[in-house]
């Protein structure tokens, strides 16, 4: 015989919604990143939470193709391409294994392994694009596009010029020669072969 089953309470869609949009509300280290910075965070009208990012800041005053804004703005989408497969990856996401399983056969993913397909797929396109921008390149977008820094905070990542402002233009031209080859890759713009191939 069956046990009967205790009737579960329903919860009704407001609530649904509201912990959807908890779940998805931005990370408690991005709050206190963006109030540092002196950012008032606020939730729209549809719940999202609007700050004000770098990355989007330079696209709001077309500092990703001064000239050209249509330009301007497909630069903006392989980065938010880039950022919404970056989520998909779930590179973030630490997962413990207690050292007993190391080795043992089983259900379910390996140690290290993401969860699901996706996530798997999402980590190849990230390294793809890894190897498309190249190692000088790379820790640029990391930083801006994903992280959220700005252009003056990777100048670090230019160790050989001295001149802060030269610095930033080098940055930011390595930021968008990096967009321009990831563009195919992300699937916002035609893909391109590869040269010598």
């Amino acid at each position: 015989m069956s046990t009967p089953r205790k009737p579960t309470k329903r919860k009704s869609p407001r609530e649904l919604l509201a912990a959807v949009q908890e779940r998805l509300d931005a990370t408690p280290e991005r709050l206190a990143r963006a109030t540092e910075a002196g950012e008032t965070p606020s939730l729209d009208v549809d719940r999202t939470r609007r700050m004000l990012d770098p990355f989007d800041t330079m696209r709001a005053n077309r500092l990703l193709a001064p000239t050209d804004p249509k330009l301007n703005d497909i630069r903006w989408l392989v980065g938010e391409s880039l950022r919404r497969t970056h989520q998909r990856a779930r590179m973030d996401q630490l997962r413990a294994v207690s050292v007993e399983r190391f080795g043992a056969g089983g259900f379910g993913p390996r140690p290290g392994l993401p969860q699901s397909d996706a996530a798997l797929h999402a980590r190849d396109k990230l390294r793809a694009a890894e190897d498309r921008v190249g190692p000088h390149a790379w820790p640029i977008v990391t930083r801006i596009v994903i992280e959220g820094a700005g252009v003056r905070d990777c100048r670090g990542f230019v160790p050989e010029l001295a001149t802060p402002w030269r610095a930033d233009a080098v940055v930011s031209d390595r930021l968008r020669v990096a967009l321009d080859m990831i563009g195919g890759l992300m699937g916002v713009t035609a893909r391109r072969e590869k040269r010598g191939e």
